[in-house]
């Protein structure tokens, strides 16, 4: 015990004597063996002092190897190096996610039934208009007979009327030149496919689709995809005039109504 340190004992009812630790070093000691104890002004500046922030997050100092200890320790490399916080985390390889495969590309096999939708800027300009209705009664009459009255294409017939007359086009997209191929006789059926549009503002795009696909016998994602590609191609092709040729027509008229009819189209003769 150093010289200012004074021991005192205190029993169990004893109370702390008041001028405990004015003294330091001073010291009570209890029956259990416990003790209390005063510091000193420098062991009290010890334990209370903050530490720098700076320490706090370094940590503690490394201390050097005793003198005659060769340090042997391998310098921390790779992921064991030192790094700053969040610098372990950001050295990762992120691995890129894999891209999502395109949809499939959908294939309609060679088509029996078709659809042709013309040109919005060429509506309302074609044989039947061009022609008086005598003429266009002969020229139906006439493609009927060809036919023995069944369609051409799926060789059936409408449940009212046999068959109905219509008019292919071939469309040159370099020239711009709507050209008559032909006069074919059609089923009602065939026929609301090959206006597939005209079908669906008068409600009855549903039947002629379910016709298209059992014609063909295509899936329903190739009849659909096959529809679409139809109005992109329609749509392609109403962004500017047409010239038309009618030159098709001369089988079914004489050269007298053909010149009629290509002076009402206003055309030159061909």
């Amino acid at each position: 015990m150093q010289p200012n340190e004074l021991s005192r004992h205190l029993g169990a009812e004893d109370e702390l004597p008041g001028d405990f630790g004015t003294r330091p070093g001073d010291t009570l000691t209890f029956g259990s063996g416990s003790y209390v104890r005063a510091l000193s002004v420098g062991e009290a500046h010890q334990f209370t002092q903050e530490p720098h922030a700076e320490a706090l997050v370094r940590g503690p100092a490394p201390t050097a190897p005793p003198e005659g200890v060769v340090e042997n320790r391998p310098e921390p490399r790779g992921l064991n190096r030192p790094l700053r916080r969040g610098w372990r985390r950001a050295g990762r390889q992120r691995v890129a996610a894999a891209p999502e495969p395109p949809p499939p590309v959908v294939v309609a096999p060679l088509a029996r039934l078709t659809i042709e939708l013309v040109p919005e800027t060429s509506w309302y300009n074609n044989v039947r208009a061009l022609v008086d209705e005598p003429t266009w009664d002969r020229i139906r009459r006439q493609v009927y007979r060809q036919a023995r009255y069944r369609c051409e294409l799926c060789g059936g017939r409408g449940p009212q009327h046999p068959v109905e007359c219509h008019e292919v086009w071939r469309y040159d997209d370099l020239t711009r030149t709507q050209v008559l191929a032909r006069m074919i006789a059609l089923c009602p059926a065939c026929h609301e496919v090959k206006h597939f549009g005209l079908a669906n503002l008068r409600g009855k795009g549903a039947k002629a689709r379910a016709h298209l696909m059992g014609v063909n016998d295509w899936t329903a994602r190739q009849v659909d995809a096959y529809i679409e590609a139809a109005f992109r191609v329609w749509e392609h092709r109403s962004q500017g005039l047409w010239t038309l040729d009618l030159g098709g027509l001369a089988p079914y008229v004489t050269s007298e109504q053909l010149q009629a009819t290509l002076r009402r189209a206003d055309r030159p003769q061909l």
